[in-house]
C-alpha cells in the first residue's frame, strides 16, 4: 500500500470518529432538550461535550491502531515511545509511592504535580497497562519491545499499589 493510501485510510478513520462524536453529541442534545428541566444549561453542555468526546475517543482507537501498525517499521518512533512509556511508568511509580516518604500536604508546585500524577496512575492503571501491552504487541521485536514490557511490569506494580490503596483500611498509600 502506498504512503498516500495509508494516510488516506487513517484520515478517513479520524474523520469518521469526528462524525460519530458529533452525532453522539447531537443525539444527547436532542434527548436532553426534551426533558422538562431547563435551568442547568451549563451542565447539559458539559454532558453533551463529554458524550461527544467519549464516542470520539472510542471511535478514534481504530485509526490510531492502524496508524501505529503502519508505523511499525519506524524504529526511531518506537524507541521514543519505549523511552516515554518507561519514563511515564517510572515517574508514576515514584508518584504513587511518594506518600510513603512524605506525610505532609504537598506545598510546592512540583510536589503537587507529582501527587496529581500519582492519583492519575492509581485511577488509570488499567488504561495505561492496556495501552503499553498494545504498544508492546505492535512494536518491532528486540530492545524496542523490551522497554515496553518493562513499562507494563511497572504498571502492574502500580496496579498492586492501587489495590492496596483502595481496599485496605488505614492511612492513604
Amino acid at each position: 500500500m502506498s504512503r498516500w493510501a495509508k494516510i488516506g485510510w487513517v484520515s478517513v478513520g479520524y474523520l469518521l470518529a469526528l462524525v460519530a462524536g458529533g452525532v453522539a453529541g447531537h443525539l444527547y442534545d436532542v434527548r436532553v432538550s426534551a426533558l422538562p428541566y431547563d435551568t442547568s444549561g451549563g451542565m447539559y453542555a458539559a454532558g453533551e461535550m463529554m458524550s461527544g468526546l467519549g464516542v470520539f475517543l472510542v471511535a478514534a482507537l481504530a485509526p490510531t491502531l492502524l496508524m501505529l501498525w503502519f508505523l511499525r517499521g519506524n524504529h526511531e518512533l518506537w524507541r521514543i515511545v519505549g523511552f516515554a512509556a518507561l519514563g511515564f511508568s517510572t515517574t508514576g511509580l515514584l508518584a504513587v509511592l511518594m506518600p510513603l516518604m512524605t506525610h505532609d500536604t504537598p506545598r510546592n508546585p512540583a510536589q503537587m504535580l507529582l501527587s496529581l500524577l500519582g492519583l492519575a496512575q492509581l485511577l488509570g492503571v488499567p488504561l495505561w497497562t492496556a495501552a503499553f501491552v498494545l504498544f508492546a504487541l505492535l512494536a518491532p521485536a528486540g530492545a524496542l519491545r523490551r522497554r515496553l514490557v518493562i513499562a507494563v511490569g511497572i504498571e502492574l506494580v502500580i496496579g498492586v499499589c492501587a489495590v492496596i490503596h483502595w481496599t485496605l483500611p488505614g492511612p492513604p498509600f
